[in-house]
């Protein structure tokens, strides 16, 4: 039998968001001040197949290569391999439908994908010695060698009493760190397709959840589930749409929001049978503002008032309304600023004195504190990493528990407004809920999966053209295509781990143009009019990126956001949006001179000038009417696009603008208004997330191919979140 490879890393290296330390041979996270924060949980074996895979970075391993290899052995199951793949994949935090660590080549083996960099230690940084290296004679040892020694020895103890007495003192005054718990998540729903806007009884003994199954026809139901009796039951039927169930506090009732095809919108309140297994009545209790979104539900804790969004009618957002159950009348909670959609989704204090709250703002989620007794509010923390779909207070009353990141939950306490990570989690979290006891309830998993696809654009091409395009492992979430015939084409991708701009090539090259060494959570993409340079829409930044991939970093105002990022006709200027205390208002830096910026407009949500005519086109935030500019007149465009949307993409051609709208709740879908008729027809009847790019003849349209993700409910338990 062959012996196995001795797999030894001596170096330290990056690895994605985990250093490796050959002295222990383990995986480990540090936090900003170089604490140790957590150890990746793997045995021998697992950490000897990590090993491997890194020394193998970015290359294809076999499993083959693997057995031979790491265990030393051929010609048998391949069981054992998937098992360990499984154990690193929980450990890193990676995904097997978003893989940011170990990819997954179909029959073929894995490939570590996250990147690998050396660690350089400070040049004055002391040499560790190798005593095995060294050759001592025996003879020489002699009496004087003893006395140093002792001495030697002495001075070390000295220096070690006197650092672990100073150690001390500053460990009176300094509280230890922290070490931040990695969980998995235990799984309660196991459906296909997606199960979201869940809510979990007071009494921890049922669950009310919407499911949206493939063969569904993008219809949501009501399902309850029973964790007493273990049974499972469907309340709503597939002829409307079914969310944001919630339990009152004794669990007889469930409020939730029923939408129906042509848009109307209705709060309804189900009354459970005795047994709990099946409805009694489903009354209308309020109605809600037509084409209204999905939204959530909350009970107040003594029953008496229902709050959810609803869209205000005038100014076209979404704002919290707080309903008696006994009266049916209805206040006005929350004013969000002109520049936000609205408050989404909010929840009762455990006490009922406060509530918290989720408003977006440019396509971010900031969370906002409400006091019911003086109806006051204060912004909290805004959460650029992910857009969380709902969150909780803990248990006193004290701090908010949140999506963080990908790969973990946060806690913001209310006194201190100070945000820590509570824990990393093995799954992507959504929704979010704290039960009575402490446990953890969460959303899983990934709603879609994509990859970018090419089709004939009907208006300038009658071929009939629909290919998948730059697979890879479906981690494409954007593209844009160069408005100059030949040119490369932006791609953001998670194969290297992290979110990242790649340029691909005609001739079948692709390059990285994007480093970064952090979670980035990349909003827009925007080439110049001569196709070499590239605006970058970041959470809270704007970057410019040159020919040659050098970055410069874009910021506005303390507390402003950044939006709709876009070039002058002769790229020599950009614009973008900036909301600042809830007005918008269009800034433009000149490219050489990017520190210099100066106000172009005022009351206007975006500003784009045609690459390709002499026209520019615009959004007024007043009277959310689309303008454009030509031959020095301003005339408006009969486009129309539903209140509830707050995604935008348009192309602006010679002939016309291409534009996105909703369809319905789930899909966009693709217009074209025509210049010269002012007649908007339908080009696509869906556009996953809004996002397409059209090539720089017009024949083509790039869009994001979409297939039926995968969300389950499932839970941490209460005795590990300390909650």
């Amino acid at each position: 039998m062959p012996e196995p490879i001795t797999n030894k890393i001596s170096q330290p290296l990056q690895i994605g968001e985990w250093m490796y330390v050959p002295e222990q041979d383990k995986l480990m996270k540090l936090d900003a001040d170089g604490r140790l924060t957590i150890t990746a949980d793997l045995d021998n074996l697992c950490q000897k197949v990590m090993n491997y895979f890194i020394l193998k970075a970015g290359k294809l391993v076999t499993k083959d290569e693997l057995l031979l290899d790491v265990w030393g052995i051929r010609d048998v199951s391949d069981g054992r391999i998937t098992r360990v793949i499984r154990v690193l994949r929980v450990a890193l935090g990676d995904d097997t439908r978003e893989p940011r660590y170990i990819e997954t080549i179909p029959k073929r083996g894995y490939r570590l994908i996250a990147p690998v960099t050396e660690i350089t230690l400070p040049e004055d940084a002391p040499e560790s010695l190798d005593v095995s290296s060294k050759q001592h004679d025996p003879i020489q040892f002699n009496k004087q060698h003893l006395f140093y020694a002792g001495a030697i020895f002495f001075i070390l103890l000295l220096a070690l009493l006197t650092w672990f007495l100073v150690l001390a003192k500053q460990d009176a005054d300094v509280p230890i760190a922290k070490e931040i718990p990695k969980v998995r998540y235990s799984s309660i729903t196991s459906l296909d397709g997606l199960e979201l806007y869940h809510h979990v009884s007071a009494d921890e003994n049922y669950l009310v959840y919407s499911h949206l199954a493939p063969a569904a026809k993008n219809k949501a139901v009501l399902m309850l589930q029973d964790f007493k009796e273990h049974n499972r039951v469907q309340l709503t039927d597939t002829s409307f749409d079914a969310f944001g169930a919630a339990f009152n506090p004794d669990a007889t009732q469930i409020a939730y929001q029923r939408s129906y095809e042509g848009g109307a919108c209705e709060i309804r309140i189900i009354t459970l049978n005795a047994k709990k297994d099946g409805v009694l009545k489903d009354e209308l209790f309020k109605t809600c503002a037509d084409k209204s979104v999905s939204i959530r539900m909350a009970w107040s804790p003594d029953g008496r008032f229902l709050v959810y969004p609803n869209m205000d009618e005038t100014k076209k957002q979404l704002v919290l309304h707080m309903t008696s159950i006994d009266s049916r009348i209805s206040e006005v909670l929350t004013a969000p600023p002109s520049s936000s959609f609205g408050d989404y989704t909010a929840r009762f204090s455990r006490s009922g004195d406060k509530i918290v709250f989720l408003r977006e703002v440019t396509s971010s989620a900031q969370i906002w504190l409400l006091n019911l007794k003086d109806r006051s509010s204060r912004l909290l923390t805004t959460v650029t990493d992910v857009v969380p779909g709902n969150i909780d207070w803990d248990l006193s009353d004290s701090a908010i528990i949140y999506p963080l990141t990908a790969s973990s939950l946060g806690k913001i306490g209310l006194d201190s407004l100070e945000s820590e990570i509570l824990l990393y989690t093995d799954n992507p979290t959504s929704e979010l809920q704290v039960t009575t006891s402490g446990k953890i309830v969460t959303s899983i998993g990934s709603f879609s999966r994509i990859s970018p696809k090419k089709i004939a654009n009907p208006i300038k091409n009658k071929a009939l053209f629909n290919e998948a395009i730059y697979n890879s492992n479906r981690n494409e979430t954007f593209i844009e295509v160069n408005p100059v015939e030949g040119g490369p084409t932006a791609v953001v991708s998670r194969r290297s781990g992290l979110p990242q701009v790649w340029f691909f090539y005609a001739d079948g090259r692709q390059r990285q143009v994007t480093h970064f060494a952090e979670q980035e959570r990349i909003r827009d993409v925007r080439f110049s009019p001569n196709g070499k340079n590239l605006l970058v829409q970041l959470s809270e930044d704007i970057l410019l990126l040159d020919d040659n991939d050098n970055a410069s970093k874009i910021v506005g105002k303390k507390d402003a956001i950044l939006a709709y990022p876009s070039w002058s006709k002769d790229g020599d200027a950009i614009f973008y949006s900036e909301s600042h205390q809830g007005r918008w208002q269009i800034i433009k830096r000149d490219v050489k001179k990017l520190s210099e910026a100066q106000v172009f407009a005022n009351d206007r949500m975006f500003y784009y000038e045609s690459y390709y005519a002499d026209y520019a086109f615009w959004r007024s935030s007043r009277d959310k009417q689309f303008y454009m500019q030509r031959d020095s007149a301003t005339e408006i465009l009969p486009i129309s696009v539903p209140e509830t949307q707050f995604t935008y993409k348009f192309e602006l051609r010679e002939t016309g603008i291409y534009y996105v709208d909703f369809a319905d709740a789930l899909h966009y879908r693709l217009n074209y208004i025509d210049f010269s008729s002012s007649v908007v027809s339908k080009v696509l009847d869906t556009v996953q997330y809004g996002r397409f790019s059209m090539s720089a003849d017009e024949q083509y349209i790039f869009v994001l191919e979409f297939d039926f993700g995968d969300m389950d409910i499932a839970s941490i338990d209460a005795q590990i979140t300390g909650l």
